[in-house]
């Protein structure tokens, strides 16, 4: 997976790597799964198959569970790229 990050505000290194880690754990989580946060993650995780529809169903999820958990960060794009996938956030703020 690769986040891409694109703030015209300053951020720290270390506020980039936190936001990109947390983007990453999110996004590769399955849903009910993260300990003491039942509600986390994502419900098809992986995709079962590379239909448009499983692709777009994983992009909404990944950008509601952004969303919800991440507060510094708003997805912007989610893309698939071969055997990846690339989310491109802008800092909230």
């Amino acid at each position: 997976m690769e986040v891409e990050i694109s703030s015209a505000k300053k951020m720290t290194q270390t506020e980039r790597e936190s936001i990109k880690n947390n983007i990453e754990t999110l996004a590769s989580t399955p849903y009910g799964t993260a300990p003491f946060i039942r509600n986390m993650g994502i419900k098809d995780y992986p995709p079962k198959d590379e239909s448009d529809i499983a692709k777009n169903s994983y992009a909404a999820e990944v950008i509601t569970q952004v969303r919800i958990w991440e507060d510094r960060a708003k997805v912007s794009e989610v893309s698939f790229e071969e055997n990846n996938v690339k989310v491109v956030i802008s800092s909230n703020g």
